[in-house]
């Protein structure tokens, strides 16, 4: 009696050889669980931010250096269609005769030399950008809230000239402020069914009026599905380590099976998922002194350990790649923030900067700054008696003139020879005699070829505070400082 009731006992007992199975798929599971799920965490966040913040330096670099003219004759003549149709033709459109027909009156833009040209400037700028789906611009109908499609980077049936979408709501921020532009968004886009990263930048012409917007694209297809395939490659992967290893446990059965399995169970609830680079080589430490089964089991595992990490290196560096990207992009947008010749900030930087001023204008927000604005005198001249070479060299002389006068505050190169200096705390404060002191160190009259191998140059100073109640933009600020400074350029001349 007492043994039928061992033996029923005995029947519902599970085998060491069963838990040794039970053990090396629960490990393997959770291992590829925890893989997958840190890494879908840390890569989805960083992608995001990461192509939003590519497309809109993209966007900026775009506008920063397309041709403006170009870009003007070919926004006007686009304009000057659309608002000669008397409906508005969006998406809802497409197929009609109607809408074909209003898509054929840019047919003469589409074909004109200024049009072709531009698009190869927007085609030369996808070309070099990695995993770039469109470069585009785009004019605002913005009493209507749609976008014209000006130029695309490509002739392509998706997006012709002349094609109206709607602004998303992501976009509505620009009814507000036209400066603001489309601020980096990540939408589904209904036409080519691509996930698209968008962004898009004003583009100025020389009076900064806007003429239209650079409108940039990514794809977050091709990244995404990198990604996947990464994921389910490791899982795959681990999925086979983990049945291949529990063949190999049906057969460590015997008496030496227990120490090492203890060994092993160990290493596993110590082992970090999530930080693989710090304890890759945990298996591979490991000490199993048994010539069967379970030695074969302990190398397999630290083949899985090294394959595992091998795998999350190149996650790594397909992340490292994004970086750099990134950086390359960092590196274009510095570029045309400064100005070449002089080293001073540019034309686009005074903009951007004066943009932050305004605002803060808008917003009644109490703080003092002014204007300084600078004209080297006699460049013409300079450069018809002794050569364009000379010319430069006094750009280059008063920009570290004015540097060396103003300290630390920020110089921007706004036109040929004219400089502009924004005012601020001690500069502020201390702005008359470092005024005088700008002027002891340029010459009243017309340089001549002996000064001029000195680096003696002429160049007239005027500045303004800024004035909240009388002065409503920074503009307004500009303005009196360029009146001061024709003043004071008057007055040299009639010392001289």
């Amino acid at each position: 009696m007492a043994a039928n009731e061992e033996k029923k006992t005995r029947k519902f007992r599970i085998t060491i050889r069963a838990k040794t199975i039970i053990m090396i798929l629960l490990f393997g599971l959770v291992l590829a669980e925890t893989a997958m799920v840190h890494f879908s965490l840390v890569s989805s966040s960083a992608n995001k931010e990461n192509y939003k913040g590519l497309a809109t330096d993209i966007s900026a670099t775009v506008a920063a250096t397309i041709d403006k003219t170009l870009t003007k004759e070919v926004t006007d003549s686009v304009v000057e269609i659309y608002n000669s149709s008397d409906k508005l033709f969006r998406d809802e459109n497409e197929g009609t005769p109607a809408h074909d027909a209003y898509l054929a009156s840019f047919d003469s833009v589409r074909q004109s030399q200024n049009y072709l040209t531009l698009q190869s400037e927007l085609k030369a700028v996808k070309d070099s950008t990695r995993n770039t789906f469109g470069v585009y611009l785009g004019w605002v109908d913005f009493d209507r809230k749609a976008c014209v499609f000006v130029c695309y980077d490509s002739e392509s049936e998706a997006f012709p000239i002349g094609v109206v979408d709607h602004l998303y709501e992501e976009d509505y921020p620009l009814l507000e402020d036209h400066d603001l532009g489309f601020v980096a968004s990540i939408y589904h886009s209904e036409r080519d069914g691509e996930i698209l990263v968008t962004a898009g930048s004003p583009v100025y012409d020389a009076d900064h009026n806007i003429i239209c917007y650079a409108l940039v694209d990514i794809s977050m297809a091709a990244v995404r599905s990198n990604q996947a395939n990464a994921i389910v490659r490791l899982f795959i992967y681990l999925i086979a380590s983990v049945i291949l290893l529990s063949f190999i446990g049906i057969f460590v059965v015997h008496f030496t099976l227990v120490k090492p399995v203890k060994t092993l169970q160990k290493a596993t609830k110590t082992y970090d998922a999530s930080r693989p680079e710090a304890n890759h080589e945990a298996f591979s430490k490991l000490k199993v002194n048994v010539n069967d089964e379970l030695a074969d089991l302990a190398e397999n595992m630290k083949e899985m350990e090294a394959d595992i990490y091998n795998k999350f290196n190149e996650l790594v560096r397909i992340n490292e790649e994004l970086a750099a990207s990134q950086r390359e992009t960092e590196r274009m947008t510095e570029l045309a923030n400064t100005d070449a010749l002089t080293g001073a900030r540019s034309k686009i930087a005074y903009i951007k900067d004066t943009d932050i001023m305004n605002q803060k204008i808008r917003e009644h927000e109490t703080f003092e700054f002014g204007i300084a604005m600078i004209d080297l005198n006699y460049l013409k001249e300079t450069n018809d008696k002794f050569g364009h070479d000379k010319g430069d060299a006094a750009l280059i002389e008063l920009c570290r003139i004015i540097k060396a006068t103003f300290k630390d505050a920020p110089v921007y190169r706004v036109g040929g020879d004219e400089f502009v200096v924004v005012l601020k705390d001690e500069i502020y404060a201390n702005i008359d005699s470092l005024v005088e002191q700008f002027n002891s160190s340029v010459i009243c009259g017309e340089p001549n070829e002996a000064e001029i191998e000195k680096n003696h140059i002429s160049a007239a100073i005027g500045y303004s505070l800024y004035d909240s109640v009388k002065d409503a933009c920074v503009d307004d600020v500009f303005v009196r400082a360029d009146k001061s400074m024709y003043a004071r350029k008057h007055e040299m001349k009639g010392i001289h």
